[in-house]
């Protein structure tokens, strides 16, 4: 009989996939030092069978306006600086390109963009990024832009409002362009706007349910019941587990997972972990506490803080009893399949 080791190792042979990764602000953050990647992450990414990634540019309110084109311009071009001095990455376009990477056993990533503030309300802008290869974004964060308004880090008191006219084109474009509309961060008005305007799978690329977290910036159950009608995909943050410390553990993390899979089934859920501990490190103290006071003090799981910990993850799932494929289907086969789908 195989030992829980010897089973872990043989569903994380085909690597996992976690959809939020916040790599180019912490290049961004990290400038002028070089060659981040090869030395302090990718022994994480491969500690923890990392296959693919998506990575997602960000511009922190002080870069909103007029330098939020630039600065997330930066954050592309350190990202491809680092990739071509690391052959074992690769940044991916298309569902080919995955799988060839896949094959080759490299480690993928998907460009993404978390809040469309570079784009402004300019549209053409959106072939650029396409261009650069995004592939996935969410309109929002925690506050208001020229396309949506984000759901705060309460239990009610987001704009009422749903999608701007700029937002409505928007959605309409990467549906038809092939980039993933994620409703990670939008309010619940904007989440029920995009729902009605499109037809393909939505996904969520990092949330929580609100049955144990309630906050408007997490999902509730109907919301993640109009996803999984759609055949769309959930991925569970990692930092919004429990409202508590001390109830911030692996185990409620996947009561999180099972949750959603209990309303949905299985083909619904997939992980989104958002490790941000060492990126709120790199910002001086006086910025973390403001960022905290207007979102809140997240709360780290010791055994699942950074990639290199997955196998936790995968050993826990194995003894709340879940299966092989059920496994597989979390770790990356529902990613894989929308991907598949949009790309």
């Amino acid at each position: 009989m195989n030992t829980i080791e010897e089973r872990i190792s043989r569903l994380h042979a085909d690597r996992l996939i976690d959809l939020h990764f916040d790599l180019p602000l912490i290049l961004f953050l990290s400038r002028p030092r070089r060659n981040i990647i090869a030395p302090d992450f990718l022994p994480q990414f491969e500690a923890g069978d990392i296959g693919l990634l998506g990575v997602a540019l960000y511009v922190a309110d002080q870069y909103l306006g007029e330098q939020a084109l630039r600065v997330a311009l930066d954050q592309v071009a350190l990202l491809k600086a680092e990739l071509e001095t690391t052959p074992r990455l690769v940044l991916c376009r298309t569902f080919v390109e995955i799988e060839q990477a896949r094959r080759e056993g490299r480690i993928a990533f998907l460009l993404t963009m978390e809040g469309a503030e570079p784009l402004g309300d300019d549209l053409n802008l959106l072939h650029i990024f396409h261009e650069l290869g995004l592939r996935a974004i969410s309109l929002t964060h925690a506050r208001e832009n020229a396309a949506a308004s984000g759901g705060i880090f309460a239990a009610s008191g987001s704009p009422a409002t749903g999608l701007t006219s700029f937002g409505r084109e928007l959605v309409r474009e990467c549906e038809r362009l092939g980039i993933l509309i994620d409703l990670a961060h939008i309010n619940p008005a904007g989440l029920e706007e995009i729902c009605a305007l499109t037809s393909k799978p939505l996904i969520v690329s990092h949330t929580n349910a609100r049955r144990f977290y309630d906050i408007e910036r997490n999902i509730s159950d109907d919301q993640i019941r109009m996803i999984g009608a759609r055949g769309g995909v959930i991925g569970i943050n990692a930092i919004l587990v429990s409202v508590q410390k001390e109830e911030a553990t692996l185990d409620r993390y996947v009561d999180h997972i099972e949750h959603v899979a209990g309303l949905i089934g299985i083909n619904g859920v997939a992980i989104g972990f958002d490790f941000c501990e060492l990126l709120l490190g790199l910002l001086p103290a006086a910025e973390r506490e403001k960022l905290e006071a207007k979102l809140t003090k997240p709360h780290y799981l010791p055994d699942l803080g950074n990639h290199a910990h997955a196998r936790n993850l995968t050993r826990k799932l194995i003894e709340r009893g879940f299966s092989d494929d059920q496994i597989e289907k979390i770790l990356r086969g529902n990613w894989l399949r929308v991907l598949r789908q949009i790309l």
